[in-house]
């Protein structure tokens, strides 16, 4: 019941400030804990000190772009739940986003209705297929490219080698059986390399 009650904390990334005073603004009308900042060095001390529930992040920003960040902070938290701003939206954006595991991106502008719902989503209302963080998918398949030892961990121990990654049962039975339809469903569009090592598995598979 204590994690239920907890107040939520957003953190939000933006090198204009007016764009911050407006996300704080929406969501100062909730319970949830507001913090913003212009600085990349700032937000990145922030988000590694601190048990933050959500961020929220610009993509272009003349420190660092978005992209970099979120790869930055998913080092330290894996399990950070990013949105993303932008003024460029594209299926390319997106997909680079939802491989380092951002739930959703919101196009500006936007209104404050647009931006509350996507976050009050993002919090309490996760789709089951991100919120699972299947993401990681994309880095255990480059791992098995890149490392031949860690791709016979995986045929001789199935599962159990991917037990340091959390991820679903469903998601390690994918990777282990070679199942490219469900990871593109529940996942995202596989790179060529990424394909590869799924022949790989599921030819072993047949094997």
């Amino acid at each position: 019941m204590a994690d239920e009650q907890k107040t939520k904390r957003v953190l939000v990334l933006d090198d204009d400030q007016v764009v911050l005073n407006t996300c704080k603004d929406i969501l100062d009308e909730t319970e949830m804990e507001v913090i913003t900042t212009t600085s990349v060095e700032e937000c990145l001390d922030i988000a590694n000190s601190l048990e933050v529930d959500l961020f929220v992040t610009d993509i272009m920003m003349p420190e660092l772009n978005g992209v970099e960040v979120v790869r930055r902070l998913r080092k330290n938290k894996p399990h950070l739940t990013v949105i993303v701003i932008t003024g460029y939206p594209s299926m390319d954006t997106a997909r680079k986003f939802m491989k380092l595991g951002a739930y959703d991106y919101i196009p500006k502008p936007f209104t404050p209705k647009e931006f509350l719902d996507t976050v009050l989503e993002a919090l309490n209302k996760l789709d089951p297929k991100k919120a699972i963080r299947e993401t990681l998918v994309f880095e255990i398949l480059d791992r098995t490219a890149d490392e031949p030892d860690f791709l016979d961990r995986i045929y001789i121990e199935g599962s159990d080698a991917l037990k340091d990654y959390n991820i679903s049962r469903e998601a390690k039975a994918a990777i282990v059986s070679g199942d490219v339809k469900w990871i593109e469903k529940n996942v995202g569009e596989l790179t060529e390399k990424q394909m590869l090592v799924l022949v790989g598995m599921l030819e072993r598979e047949i094997w």
